[in-house]
């Protein structure tokens, strides 16, 4: 008998994989680093570059915090609301300075993908 290769588990763990490495960890040493293309974007939505570094720290903690283990739940329930709160205020940072659409559509993409990682936390 075949096994379902798109099963809730594995969904689960492809989304929750996808925010915690690309988006948290990796997003996040870019953003402490200041590559040109974060100082472009802190540059057209007239953010300070600061701001990006902390951004950076708290997605990295995200990423981490995702990752724990089931029993941590309060924390990585503070993690996922943490990171909808950056997808939202992304979307409309891009949308309030009238920004391409793939700039504002982009954080709205991720922040589905981070919905179906949180639905399917407890479903299995």
């Amino acid at each position: 008998m075949k096994k379902k290769i798109f099963n809730k588990k594995t969904v689960y763990y492809a989304s929750t994989f996808f925010i915690a490495l690309l988006v948290g960890v990796y997003g996040g040493l870019i953003d402490i680093y200041q590559t040109p293309a974060v100082i472009e974007i802190a540059n057209n939505l007239q953010y300070p570059l600061y701001f990006f570094t902390l951004l950076g720290i708290f997605k990295i903690l995200g990423g981490v915090i995702l990752l724990l283990p089931r029993n941590f739940t309060k924390i990585r329930d503070i993690a996922y609301t943490g990171f909808a709160f950056d997808f939202i205020f992304a979307a409309y940072s891009h949308w309030a300075i009238s920004d391409s659409f793939n700039k504002i559509i982009l954080p709205i993409v991720i922040l589905m993908i981070l919905s179906i990682s949180y639905y399917l936390k407890d479903k299995f």
